[in-house]
């Protein structure tokens, strides 16, 4: 990489809420190790219920998956290239302007632990979103589909977005938690001194309290808007006491988890049928209280030390309850949102594929193999070129 450089990078990320393709756009300066970031403009950018419905149908696995999986695939490359374009054209950028776009596309099924398959051990993760139709559409070159090149190295593919963190957080010269509560909660745990960062999935976060929203409001809601309905609930004690033994929050680091335990099977397996559930503010509140707890949980369990700060971010970052429960639980820490630091909480995910997506082009690893348990740091990302 040389010295200095300057570049305009876009990122494109759709989380497990699929409510909406956040896009982001960045000024990204460097100069030796040193790197500058400013942000160009954001987006969200509306996923349709049509497409929502036929993403959760997939998740589902039904029959015909694969014709569906297949033509998802192009639907949604041309998805995020409408987010794209909607953001040249809010940012004023032309495409000649930007270098690369990453897109981190979306999760359809994470394996999160090795599967025996004819002899071999492996592990798999799917995101779905054609870079080659956003590269056509956009006349970007895009980079995408990152998390195959950490398996191929041993690594659980997630989580990913340490690498920005150790960016963002990594000199401030105190122990630092950034957490991301967005469907699932992670966090990258960067001590005062050394390199020795510690990065892993905290189990739920959004996902559930989202899911079980979705059905008290018959629809009419997808989240907790400012933590109104939870507000209203008292805690389920015997409920959350139950969930706390799950037996991922027992497992080491690097660990990373998903849908597949925390989605529509958690709670069938928990509560029963899903079109069967009794949902109340109550069990709401209970489904907060669990996530903040969780993530305490997995702090006192796997940290050498509490952080002196946890800076959150991801959509439960503005959810004033969980926020509080955080609080509550982590008494010595000081629990506070990206914006303190200048970090807008909603896109911080699509800014790290945004500069992934820079480091791939330019030939510089971008995983962090303490997070996710790679053998080695690689380069990650698929580069699609348009045609011009």
């Amino acid at each position: 990489m040389s010295k200095i450089g300057r570049y305009k990078v876009i990122g494109l990320m759709s989380g497990t809420s699929v409510d909406s393709v956040d896009a982001t756009a960045l000024h990204v300066e460097l100069d030796g190790d040193e790197v500058k970031l400013e942000t160009i403009g954001k987006i969200s950018y509306p996923i349709e219920e049509c497409l929502r419905r036929e993403i959760f149908e997939l998740f589902e696995d039904p029959a015909g998956s694969l014709e569906r999986l297949a033509a998802l695939n192009i639907r949604l490359g041309f998805l995020f290239s409408e987010a794209a374009i909607k953001l040249l054209k809010v940012t004023g950028l032309n495409a000649e302007e930007v270098f690369v776009i990453g897109s981190h596309g979306q999760t359809i099924f994470h394996v999160a632990e090795p599967v025996e398959l004819c002899g071999k051990s492996v592990r798999g993760s799917l995101q779905i979103g054609e870079g080659s139709v956003i590269a056509r559409e956009t006349g970007i070159t895009v980079v995408s589909d990152f998390r195959t090149a950490d398996i191929a190295a041993g690594g659980s593919g997630a989580p990913l977005v340490p690498f920005l963190d150790l960016i963002l957080f990594g000199n401030l010269g105190k122990t630092i938690a950034a957490q991301n509560i967005g469907g699932i909660g992670n966090v990258t745990w960067i001590p005062k001194k050394g390199d020795s960062v510690i990065a892993f999935d905290t189990g739920p976060g959004n996902m559930i309290i989202d899911r079980l929203v979705e059905i008290y409001t018959e629809g009419k809601l997808k989240y907790d808007k400012d933590g109104k309905i939870g507000r209203s609930g008292k805690i389920l004690h015997d409920i959350l006491e139950r969930w706390m033994k799950h037996p991922y929050f027992k497992k080491s680091p690097p660990k990373t988890t998903g849908r597949e335990e925390f989605g529509n099977p958690f709670l069938e397996r928990e509560l029963g049928p899903i079109k069967a559930i009794k949902v109340d503010a109550n069990l709401i509140r209970t489904a907060e209280e669990f996530t903040a707890s969780s993530i305490a949980d997995s702090y006192k369990r796997f940290l050498p030390e509490l952080p002196e700060t946890v800076i959150v971010t991801g959509g439960g970052a503005h959810n004033p309850v969980i926020m509080d429960s955080l609080r509550k639980n982590l008494p010595k820490c000081r629990v506070v949102t990206g914006e303190e630091y200048g970090i807008d909480s909603d896109f911080k995910e699509a800014s790290a594929f945004a500069l992934m997506a820079l480091w791939t082009m330019l030939k510089r690893p971008n995983n962090v193999p303490e997070a996710t348990g790679a053998g080695s740091p690689v380069i990650m990302g698929k580069i699609s070129f348009p045609c011009r």
